[in-house]
């Protein structure tokens, strides 16, 4: 049979023409960087994208990560609109070790020439109705809240689900959603999570600022043979709730501050702890508590001088059951803080100094390391030269060259044990010179 393929190319032609007529949403986020160890060997960091930065994230990113998003309106009328959302996430392996390697990294295993990961992290509709509230459904970051000079986001309730946002009850709105989360306990069952999430945000408080409220109750779905079989199964439900606080003032000074208070049970008693992405991961520890207290936001003292900064204080209760495998998570009470600053001197428009400064510490009870090193502490100095498109903090892309030191028991006495089992023998500290782009769009 004789195909006429005239007819199909020129509906072909009319269909691309029409969806490159329709505006596309294009954004992301990229990091990249190499670095070099002064004393030899491999590079080293105490933070990544599980735990965060305690002692700020400026040289101290020991991986390549990469979002690239794409959005596009699909139907708009009256008022109604839908829209698709996708976003791919890229990055090398994730630890404290720099497993950067080659231009031509794979999947696959770990080594220069692969460990890589790929991931579709977001893929969801939404339908904005002409009544001002919006319905969706998918697989999506979740209203997330961050810290930036930590990577920290103390909320952070992403996955699989659906929801209702954006409802107006004239001071503030309303955002009801319901989310999914499984981990493999073990190679013969996953343990499903069932949160849920309702929030008030943008509550007017006049001259103290805007509250942000938000409540996640964690209901595990776990059957009797569940129960049976692993005692991680036996999980109870747990709440977190955030308050978030944020304001801005000043004159000469102009702040822009947030203060933040959490508290979380069972398996969310991890914000008790330097954790990231609270609200994410629902642990099966039982009968612990935790509770969190943030201040963190940017000063800007006229187009020259601007500083970040970041105050985190924690304590965490591993409760009664402690030690007999049931908080098996976060197997100790404890507190801890962390202090960052990061201020900046910008020399041109396009040129800027910027000094990182950090200092964590804490203490674990139950722990035999207590006894040597007391209150096991960690700091760090970080000197940069940075080159932005514009003077404001929050200018990228953002290409760096650096010098930086850490040092402290956490890094030097066992804490990074992969450091002091590699190739550094007894060199207590950790001195690196690197260079970084950081840009979103």
């Amino acid at each position: 049979m004789k195909i006429n393929w005239l007819p199909l190319a020129a509906a072909v032609a009319f269909a691309a023409g029409s969806v490159s007529a329709s505006a596309v949403d294009f954004n992301g986020y990229f990091r990249a960087g190499a670095q070099l160890n002064a004393v030899g060997g491999e590079v080293y960091c105490v933070g990544n994208g599980n735990d965060g930065h305690k002692v700020g994230r400026l040289a101290d990113e020991c991986d390549t990560y990469a979002e690239v998003a794409l959005g596009q309106n699909v139907y708009d009328k009256a008022g109604s609109k839908f829209s698709i959302h996708t976003l791919v996430a890229y990055g090398t392996t994730e630890g404290y070790r720099d497993l950067q390697g080659n231009s031509w990294q794979g999947l696959g295993d770990t080594g220069p020439w692969a460990g890589q990961r790929l991931s579709f992290r977001e893929a969801y509709a939404k339908y904005d109705t002409d009544a001002g509230y919006s319905i969706w459904s998918g697989k999506r970051f979740y209203r997330r809240k961050d810290i930036h000079i930590l990577d920290l986001y103390y909320l952070n309730d992403s996955g699989y689900g659906a929801g209702i946002e954006g409802i107006d009850v004239g001071n503030g709105n309303l955002n009801f959603a319901v989310i999914k989360w499984a981990n493999n306990v073990n190679d013969d069952y996953n343990r499903n999570v069932y949160k849920l999430d309702a929030r008030w945000d943008g509550i007017n408080l006049g001259a103290f600022g805007a509250l942000d409220t938000s409540v996640i109750y964690a209901l595990p779905a776990i059957s009797k043979q569940q129960k049976d079989v692993d005692a991680a199964g036996r999980a109870n439900s747990g709440a977190l709730i955030t308050l978030d606080l944020g304001s801005n003032f000043g004159s000469t000074v102009n702040v822009s501050n947030h203060f933040i208070a959490q508290w979380g049970s069972n398996g969310f008693a991890y914000v008790g702890a330097f954790k990231n992405h609270a609200g994410d991961n629902y642990t099966p520890d039982i009968d612990a508590d935790g509770v969190r207290l943030i201040d963190w936001g940017t000063l800007d003292w006229g187009s020259d001088f601007d500083l970040g900064y970041s105050f985190l204080w924690g304590h965490i209760n591993s409760g009664k059951n402690h030690g007999v495998g049931d908080t098996w998570t976060y197997p100790r009470s404890g507190w801890e803080y962390s202090i960052v600053l990061r201020p900046e001197y910008k020399w041109t428009e396009y040129t800027r100094t910027t000094l990182e400064l950090g200092y964590s510490e804490m203490k674990k009870t139950g722990w035999v390391a207590d006894e040597k090193l007391g209150n096991p502490d960690l700091y760090k100095v970080t000197l940069a030269q940075q080159f932005t498109p514009g003077k404001g903090f929050w200018s990228r892309p953002a290409i760096r060259f650096y010098a930086s030191y850490i040092n402290g028991d956490q890094f030097s006495d066992g804490w990074n044990v992969q450091y002091k089992n590699k190739n550094h023998g007894s060199h207590s500290y950790q001195f690196t010179f690197g260079t970084q782009v950081e840009a979103w769009w």
